[in-house]
Formats: structure tokens, sequence, C-alpha cells
């Protein structure tokens, strides 16, 4: 597989949590190649909210960073 072919699949990462529930959260996310290859990543203070509220969050985050 080329590097080209490679990009066009993208293999995405995420977690969310909340410290309480709800409580202080975030969320971080992690795009790479299907090789391993670390592509961008990113991760956010969200504010009060639950655990079910950051994990979704975090998806979101990670699609937008496929994208």
């Amino acid at each position: 597989m080329t590097r080209a072919e490679a990009l066009e699949r993208v293999v995405v990462h995420v977690d969310g949590g909340a410290r309480g529930n709800p409580g202080p959260a975030a969320v971080a996310a992690v795009a790479s190649a299907p090789d391993g290859g670390e592509l961008t990543e990113s991760s956010a203070y969200i504010g009060e909210a639950t655990n079910n509220v950051a994990e979704y969050r975090a998806v979101l985050l990670g699609l937008e960073l496929a994208r």
C-alpha cells in the first residue's frame, strides 16, 4: 500500500472522561494512518459534563480530525 493509498483511510482513537458524573470533563482524539503513523491529534477541556457526554464529544472531535 502506498502512502497516498494509506491516507485515503484513517484510523481514529478517541477517549473522553469526567471526574465525577457530572464533573470537570475532557476529550482527546488521535488520527493515524493504517500503518500506525500519527497524522494529527487534539484534546480539549469541555467544562462540566457527564462521562457519556465526554465520550460522545470525543467521537465528534475524532470525526473532525478524520475529515
